[in-house]
């Protein structure tokens, strides 16, 4: 016998390298897996800029002219900006700058701000841009400080906190919220000004000029330079008390305690927070991109236990939102059913094969799985619950190859004896469809590397997880398991040995049933093509008659559901806080409903923070999920049956889901138009026909209600007294809003001094009247002798995209009532076209969420298009035949079939998630296909007659194929039937995957001999007409 050569042969005779390969690989592995970060979720690349502006009491309409339109203009010809959101809300302006994925993210930052600092005519009153990337960050934990009724000293020691966190190693993103900034409000009532004939620019003056620090410069001595420096700066309010602002000729001084009420805290906004009722400061621990949250999450605990111990105990540090209590039982559950999906296939291999063949094909599984946990970090991809399900969705997978070479070697063994060289002739005769069925899997996941969407993280977790563990399986299946396979005796069974007696048994069920069957099949071969078409016209039936739904993206219950409060820009507030206290009564009463009903509490505490007074957040922590009387969902939805009709609410938000969209909604649409008043008038028409479509809800627009502003009109005595409007405005602006004194650093935080008219002359519109306007010449008039204001609607906040007023109106669809698909096709194709039509210059497009999802489908479908070419082109090789290869391929359309009954079974929807099953499937299914081809090949090269040739392929290799989709099947039973809430996001993509595989089995048993079948009729059709085409140009 010639000896065999190659990687193969060297491994079978050298087994110690085989055994150091296998050692490498575990022990490289066991170590990146100790380090390897540890994530909820993959996160996706972010290629966002944010540009923010604050132009202190500027109008809506002043930031977009002033701001807006100037920023917009700088970044017209920018390359690599996809697209540009702005919005103007008074005093801000935000824009986001979408760029193109790929672009470098640090490189365009640079430009933008060059772009951005070449800009000089911005106001004179506009504070320094705010530039930063919009850096990807997951939640680690947040910490509820509470206790101290005094918001100066809670504030005070909430930035003690932050600054201590910062500090520590593994910690580099927190933030403070629900707390004001700091101020020093100096508030002089009209009257006093009238009394001294002061204006409140020259009490800023005369303060300013008491209070700073001053360089003298320096004087040069022998011994060097003595610096002089004059430091007069007050810090706290308390320190301006004594400041003279008029002095007398006779030596009489006023001060600033006898004229203004100092006031040393926070600014006048609508910040805080609240735990239960109690005030308190919220802070927030991120994980960055790089940062695994489990370090960072056990580096502020560990700080948290020391900081208690050094402070009061009325002091309350409390772990409000601790992700790693959820995170570790979510990664717990998958590695359960990773090991449960294991044992299933172990029990599978043992069944069917030696039970020593068995484990050394099982020992391939964690070596293949190691292999991957090495390799990842260099992927960029984490530990989380979707990586963990891409090594259940693989676990069967990456044993088939293995089965097809333990099998061949047995078989070979068997028949020719134990030795070297016939483990390597075992081991080469299936080497080649065994390796290009792997490389065909791993065409179809490769193109998703390079995938975009705002599911790209988990389809690069998936896919990079598939590919890694599908080549160390080649490595495996080629390199060490020859090797041991070399070196294990297998003894002959005695017939009455229980595995003899199941193979006895399992042939004769093969040769008395299965063979006369696929012979009726062959010999009726276009009738079982056509009842196989048939059945796959009827399963896509039904997604048409919406027996099985499409949604996006499956929902995900969250640990912490919350409701956010969107006020009216023009609500009090009275308002905003009466609006927050009656949310809070009905999660409480709802949750008093729970207990009396089920005897079981869902919420473990609540936290309130108010924002700005137009926006609140109210978040609930659950009870652990095995603890819960029902889900999150179910939850929410008491929530909405019970949310009240409050004034000035603009709009309700119920965060239930982890991926959430439901700030944008179900559907989502964007109006463009020159012209504020046509926009709105066409966005309401929208409205008014959306809310007719039956199961359409929670309509809801971006543009707020109309809002009321007075516009100034200076009467003729106004400018007889050589007062001009810039000056009449500069005076009531200082009054209303104030003039700034000076900012100073004091104790890490920056704090500003205002000067302004007292609060209670600046809270009705009446005061206006009574503002004095100081005259050039000195003298004081009331501005209501000079000036008349006129009332006129306004709007609040002004979006722009792209260079365009913009209004982006959402909504939501019930499932139960009609279907998305159907409801969408409605509004596109009748109801935006009337609307566009009825107003000019209106146009419209979808909503950056639906066209990142259609895009998102558009980019799977390419992907997969590219799959399936790269897989013909592997199949054509070793097959060595145009056709053949799409008889190997024939199975994934079919396999379609199982998919979708697999969802009708379970009664889940269709989602992206699941399409990625499907596509992922299509790689796996053809692996049997490939080799049943191969043996038909080979058995008809040895001139075995057609029929003869396809029933002895389908019955010598039934067994492995049954093996090899049974073991991916069963490797995803667990996580099918696992009732972790969280594993719903995945359940799906192994639906696809294991019923695909399931009824590819039948395809290939059944229809791909029937196909070849037909192959070969085609060619004899094709032979004569061949013959007599040449018969006839001779």
């Amino acid at each position: 016998m010639t000896q065999q050569h190659g990687l193969i042969a060297y491994f079978v005779r050298h087994p110690v390298a085989a055994n150091l390969l296998m050692l490498l690989i575990v022990c490289m592995g066991v170590l990146s897996y100790q380090s390897i970060q540890r994530q909820t979720f993959p996160v996706s690349d972010n290629h966002k800029v944010t540009i923010q502006a604050t132009q202190l009491g500027a109008s809506v309409k002043e930031v977009e002219e002033n701001i807006l339109l100037k920023i917009e203009q700088a970044l017209k010809p920018q390359i690599g900006i996809k697209r540009v959101l702005s919005s103007a809300t008074p005093s801000q302006a935000k824009v986001e700058v979408e760029l193109n994925s790929g672009e470098n993210i640090a490189a365009r930052l640079d430009e933008i701000k060059l772009k951005l600092d070449s800009i000089a005519s911005f106001p004179t009153a506009m504070e320094p841009l705010l530039i930063f990337e919009n850096a990807q960050q997951q939640r680690a934990i947040s910490i509820v400080v509470s206790g101290l009724s005094d918001p100066l000293l809670l504030k005070k020691l909430g930035n003690e906190i932050k600054t201590e966190l910062l500090q520590l190693k593994d910690i580099s993103h927190v933030n403070l919220s629900a707390m004001p900034n700091y101020e020093v409000s100096i508030e002089i009532s009209p009257i006093k000004l009238r009394e001294f004939s002061l204006s409140l620019s020259q009490v800023v003056q005369a303060i300013q000029s008491h209070s700073d620090n001053l360089s003298a410069g320096h004087i040069k001595t022998s011994n060097g330079n003595i610096y002089l420096r004059l430091e007069e700066r007050r810090y706290h309010g308390d320190d301006l008390l004594n400041l003279p602002v008029v002095s007398g000729l006779l030596g009489e001084t006023i001060r600033l305690k006898d004229i203004a009420t100092i006031k040393d805290g926070f600014t006048e906004t609508l910040d805080e927070g609240r735990l239960n009722g109690e005030r308190a400061v919220y802070i927030m621990v991120d994980a960055s991109k790089e940062q695994s949250l489990t370090h960072v999450v056990t580096t502020a605990q560990a700080y948290l236990n020391e900081k208690r111990r050094s402070l009061p105990s009325e002091i309350e540090l409390y772990e409000f939102v601790d992700v790693t209590f959820y995170l570790e039982g979510r990664l717990n559950m998958m590695l359960e059913n990773l090991a449960q999906g294991a044992i299933l296939v172990f029990i599978l291999l043992a069944v069917f094969l030696r039970t020593r063949l068995a484990v050394w094909v099982m020992i391939g599984l964690p070596v293949s799985m190691l292999g991957a946990f090495w390799l990842m970090p260099w992927l960029g991809i984490t530990i989380n619950l979707v990586s963990l399900f891409a090594f259940i969705m693989v676990l069967g997978i990456v044993v088939d190859d293995a089965i097809v070479i333990g099998e061949s070697v047995c078989d070979q063994v068997e028949s020719h004896g134990h030795n070297n060289e016939q483990v390597i002739l075992g081991t080469h005769k299936v080497a080649m469809p065994a390796t290009f069925g792997v490389l065909t899997t791993i065409a179809i996941f490769m193109p998703f590397m390079l995938s975009t969407g705002p599911n790209s993280g988990q389809f690069i977790a998936i896919a990079g997880v598939c590919i890694l563990c599908l080549l160390f399986s080649l490595v495996e299946s080629k390199l060490i398991l020859p090797a041991h396979l070399a070196h294990t005796r297998m003894p002959s069974l005695p017939n009455s040995h229980w595995r003899v007696r199941f193979n006895n048994r399992l042939q004769h069920l093969l040769n008395s049933r299965f063979k006369p069957v696929l012979k009726s099949c062959i010999h009726h071969r276009y009738a079982v093509i056509l009842a196989f078409v048939s059945l796959l016209i009827v399963t896509v039936c039904l997604i048409v008659t919406g027996l099985v739904r499409f949604v996006a993206v499956p929902k995900v219950p969250h640990d912490f559901p919350s409701i956010n409060i969107q006020m009216n820009q023009n609500v009090s507030e009275a308002q905003t806080l009466a609006a927050v206290k009656e949310i809070e009564a009905m999660i409480q009463r709802v949750e008093r409903d729970t207990i009396a009903q089920t005897n079981q509490p869902m919420m473990r505490t609540m936290y309130t923070r108010i924002d700005h007074l137009t926006e609140a957040e109210i978040v609930v922590p659950l009870v652990a999920e095995a603890d819960r009387p029902f889900d999150t969902f179910e939850l929410a939805r008491r929530w909405q049956a019970e949310l009240p009709n409050i004034p000035g609410v603009k709009k309700f938000t119920i965060e239930s889901d982890v991926i959430d969209i439901a700030e944008k909604g179900d559907l989502e649409y964007r109006l463009f138009a020159d012209d504020i008043q046509t926009l709105q008038r066409a966005s309401q028409d929208f409205i008014a026909q959306l809310t007719q479509i039956k199961g359409v809800h929670s309509v809801y627009s971006s543009m707020d209600s109309a809002q009321t502003e007075y516009k100034v009109k200076l009467k003729p005595i106004a400018y007889q007294l050589q007062l001009d409007a810039k000056t009449v405005t500069e005076q009531v602006a200082a009054k209303f809003y104030g003039l700034e004194l000076q900012r100073v650093m004091r104790e890490g935080q920056e704090v500003i001094f205002m000067v302004r008219g007292a609060r209670t002359d600046r809270e009705n519109i009446s005061a206006l009247a009574q503002t004095l306007i100081t005259l050039p010449n000195g003298e004081q008039v009331f501005f209501g002798d000079i000036a008349n204001t006129i009332e006129a609607p306004s709007v609040a906040k002004i979006d722009r995209e792209q260079g365009f007023q913009v209004v982006t109106i959402s909504a939501n669809v019930d499932a139960q009532q009609a279907q998305l698909s159907t409801v969408s096709n409605k509004i596109e194709a009748d109801i935006l076209p009337a609307v566009t039509s009825r107003y000019t210059g209106v146009t419209t497009q979808l909503g950056s969420t639906l066209l990142d999802q259609r895009n998102e489908r558009s980019q799977m479908l390419t992907f997969a298009l590219v799959g399936l070419l790269v897989i013909y082109l592997l199949l054509a090789l070793p097959l060595k035949s145009y056709v053949q290869p799409l008889i190997v391929m024939s199975v994934i359309p079919f396999s379609v079939i199982g998919a979708l009954w697999g969802h009708f079974l379970f009664g889940y929807t269709l989602s992206i998630m699941s399409v990625f099953g499907i596509v992922a499937a299509a790689g796996v299914v053809i692996n049997d296909s490939l080799v049943m081809t191969d043996v038909i090949n080979r058995n008809r090269a040895k001139g075995v007659a057609l029929n003869d040739a396809v029933v002895q392929a389908s019955i010598s290799r039934f067994r492995a194929i049954l093996l090899t989709s049974l073991t991916t099947f069963f490797g995803l039973v667990p996580i099918m039937f696992e009732s972790s809430l969280q594993a719903q996001f995945v359940i799906p993509t192994a639906i696809s995957l294991s019923f695909s595989v399931l009824f590819a089995t039948v395809v290939t048993l059944i229809m791909v001999p029937c196909l070849y079948a037909v192959l070969e009729d085609v060619k004899r059709l094709h032979l004569p007409l061949m013959r007599k085409f040449k018969i006839q140009n001779a």
